[in-house]
């Protein structure tokens, strides 16, 4: 198992978002075949920390795997249009 990070940040502005719907969203939206275990998320003063544990032993796999996870949820909700990985 690798753990995996993702900042994510948004576009200019303070843009809100709550801690704890993200992680829910990021579940939700995490695929069985993705084999990703944990996921946790810390808020920062510029956006958030993504950590998630991926079922795997390449650790370039388990940030590809997770950084289209981020990816899946910053285009599916549109509060986080202006946010990216960073």
């Amino acid at each position: 198992m690798i753990a995996a990070v993702v900042r994510i940040a948004p576009l200019g502005g303070d843009r809100q978002y709550p801690e704890p719907e993200l992680g829910g969203l990021l579940s939700a939206r995490a695929r069985s075949d993705e084999r990703i275990n944990h996921i946790r998320i810390r808020a920062g003063p510029s956006g958030f920390d993504i950590l998630a544990f991926v079922a795997t032993d390449e650790p370039s796999l388990a940030y590809a795997i997770l950084r289209r996870t981020v990816q899946r949820c910053l285009a599916d909700d549109p509060r986080l249009d202006l946010w990216r990985i960073v």
